[in-house]
């Protein structure tokens, strides 16, 4: 009998939040099926697999900082066009 070990495709792109909230949600569900076993039992890999989650996590952690940042930077943008807008609509 064969079995499958399919892995989810992570994608390491993130244009947008949902994409880090899905992908952090992957692993988070990962290590939840791992976990939910009456006896842990380690398995060969096991510190290796966590090492690259641990990084994998840092570099969500970083891209969500740059979307954040780009967002905010939108945001001033809209800002200042609309008190620019403001301003024009009070000198009619």
């Amino acid at each position: 009998m064969k079995t499958t070990n399919s892995k989810p495709e992570i994608s390491i792109y993130f244009s947008k939040r949902e994409s880090l909230l899905s992908s952090n949600s992957e692993i988070i569900k990962q290590l939840q099926e791992r976990l939910k076993a009456k006896r842990f039992r380690p398995q060969e890999g096991d510190s290796t697999k966590l090492a690259y989650m641990r990084v994998y996590l840092q570099a969500i952690q970083v891209q969500n900082s740059i979307l954040k940042d780009t967002e905010l930077d939108e945001i001033k943008n809209e800002i200042e066009e609309l008190k620019e807008a403001l301003k024009s609509q009070s000198k009619k």
